[in-house]
């Protein structure tokens, strides 16, 4: 059986602690202040992070194509046969590109996956990888079935904030709506469509009411799922989080796998403090 070795851009935002109980390594994106640069999840912790962010809206890049062949490399020379990178969504960073441009220099020993997906609901592959791995499954087998789970749509991610500020910056949402959804405290629940491009799904006036229309969303796609994985997150929001995670109890408590985690510095970049996040993935 040959050994599969799995790479995950920090985007994905599984938690650090997880890449290596999965066995899988991190391929992190960078946050830029005005006056220091810091690798995701390497050198700036999340609660710094969220101090910074107070005084200065930073930047995110993707690694560089040094960065990206220096991990391929590294697993090879752990002893892999085949390696699989595993991306935040194409249509929303440039590190899917990036990897396959890499990949390219290896003769078809190196593949990658885009999730077309954001966060942790793009992460959820990884997790998914994992297991599929560790039964023996290649990387075109695997890339397969995540193929068939990302295009029947089984992976999602939603979110919801209290400001559009850092969205608007970053260019995620057109300047005019997120104007106009300000002046009217119009408070949009987004997620990822079938390319991986952010969409508002519904919109909600007032963040309260955003996140109790948030869960009851997350409830209804969940009730009749039996196996699945689940993940509450947040951007340094405790409230939302203890609300959320006390409204869906049931469903914390029937997933194969949940997550409870405050998002990676490069999400949060773009969303600013006050995020509820909730992401499932449909075994």
């Amino acid at each position: 059986m040959s050994k599969l070795g799995i790479i995950v851009d920090t985007a994905c935002d599984v938690p650090k602690e997880a890449y290596e109980k999965l066995n899988v390594a991190m391929l992190p994106l960078w946050v830029h202040f005005s006056d220091k640069s810091y690798r995701d999840l390497i050198d700036i912790e999340k609660d710094e992070f969220y101090d910074l962010l107070d005084k200065e809206i930073p930047r995110t890049s993707t690694p560089s194509p040094a960065e990206v062949k220096e991990a391929i490399d590294k697993e090879f020379a752990d002893a892999a046969d085949e390696v699989l990178i595993i991306t935040v969504s194409s249509g929303l960073s440039g590190v899917n590109n990036l990897s396959n441009l890499a990949a390219a220099d290896y003769d078809g020993r190196v593949k990658v996956f885009d999730t077309k997906n954001v966060a942790i609901g793009a992460g959820f592959y990884a997790y998914r990888a994992a297991s599929l791995r560790d039964e023996g499954r290649s990387a075109d087998e695997i890339i397969k079935i995540m193929t068939d789970d990302r295009d029947n749509m089984r992976s999602k991610t939603y979110f919801a904030i209290p400001e559009l500020t850092h969205l608007i910056k970053g260019g995620r949402i057109g300047k005019v709506q997120g104007a106009i959804g300000q002046f009217l405290d119009i408070k949009p629940i987004i997620t990822c469509n079938t390319d991986g491009i952010y969409y508002a799904i519904d919109k909600v006036r007032g963040f309260v009411k955003a996140q109790k229309k948030l869960i009851e969303r997350v409830k209804k796609e969940l009730s009749d799922s039996k196996d699945y994985y689940l993940s509450i997150c947040h951007g340094s929001n405790l409230e939302a989080l203890a609300l959320a995670k006390e409204a869906l109890k049931d469903e914390v408590a029937r997933a194969k796998i949940y997550v409870e985690e405050q998002i990676a510095p490069t999400l949060a970049t773009h969303t600013g403090r006050g995020l509820l996040g909730l992401a499932y993935y449909k075994l």
